[in-house]
């Protein structure tokens, strides 16, 4: 019985996504379902994937929704995986060949602790294959994502494997209007809730291309307020120190000021910090403008 469904959201994504089928074909381990979830792609994506179907090498199951965004996607997969375990891998990512026979063996030792949502590792960059970021802390087997970035420092994208049932538990909020959520918004959560196990083998592999979500960070922000709104709160709440605590706050105060969200006070996780750092974040904010302004005005004399 296959026991890992490996999910990848797309859009648009057909002139890459044969890298990560090819690297499924490679597999030495074929135990597991690739659940593709279609961002209402434009391009050939549907026609290509039945195409890999009809070749009938590796167990596919596609499903195609309304462009709502990648997080929406996550949620469309969460509902439809019948598996113990969710695998994320990308669009634009693959595996190493033996990336599923070490994880069917990795989960071994987590499936019966409840303390325990899943399997966490480091990425790998294809052609240097040099870690991306810092490569996980040594003598430690289980952590949190919070306490890896937090307390052990590491610095990086994530390869995460989770129990479906702890992910079914907590699904992305559908913000009208928006299209992108940070993944903190829901990770964050899980990891404060579990431990994950911590896993060092080169498994996952990803480039970083000029249409991903990393790339276009900056857009995403101005194009989706409220879900960016919505990171920096749970970057509030989660945070492990309170000097954390108060610059997630500044920030939080800062953009909701900025982009005129409503609400931003009794939506914050911490109303006493909110009210406590309102006048220093605002001077902060106006300290900015100011240094801002005669950085401008340089330039325009210059």
């Amino acid at each position: 019985m296959k026991k890992i469904t490996i999910f990848t959201p797309t859009y648009n994504r057909a002139y890459i996504l044969g890298q990560a089928y090819k690297s499924l074909l490679e597999q030495t381990n074929k135990e597991f379902i690739w659940l593709i979830i279609d961002d209402g792609s434009t391009d050939n994506t549907q026609q290509l994937v039945s195409e890999w179907q009809k070749e009938n090498k590796i167990d596919i199951k596609y499903i195609k929704q309304e462009n709502q965004g990648k997080h929406i996607a996550h949620n469309t997969a969460v509902e439809n995986c019948n598996t113990e375990f969710l695998l994320i891998l990308d669009s634009d990512d693959f595996l190493s060949e033996n990336a599923i026979e070490i994880l069917n063996k990795e989960i071994e030792k987590i499936k019966e602790n409840k303390n325990i949502s899943g399997i966490i590792g480091n990425r790998w960059i294809p052609k240097s294959n040099k870690v991306i970021g810092t490569e996980m802390p040594k003598d430690i087997e289980y952590a949190s994502g919070l306490e890896l970035y937090q307390k052990f420092g590491f610095k990086g994208d994530t390869l995460r494997l989770y129990k479906t049932e702890v992910l079914k538990k907590f699904l992305f909020p559908k913000i009208e209007g928006e299209k992108f959520i940070y993944e903190n918004v829901v990770f964050d959560i899980i990891d404060s809730k579990y431990k994950m196990l911590i896993n060092r083998d080169k498994l996952y592999y990803c480039d970083y291309l000029e249409d991903g979500y990393t790339v276009n960070a900056k857009k995403l922000k101005k194009e989706n307020p409220i879900g960016y709104a919505y990171a920096l709160n749970s970057g509030v709440k989660y945070s492990l120190t309170i000097r954390r605590k108060i610059k997630w706050t500044v920030l939080y105060i800062e953009w909701c000021k900025k982009n005129k969200i409503e609400n931003a006070y009794n939506n914050f996780c911490n109303p006493l910090l909110y009210i406590i750092m309102y006048i220093p974040a605002t001077i902060y904010i106006i300290g900015k403008e100011v240094k801002r302004n005669a950085k401008d005005n340089k330039k325009i004399k210059k």
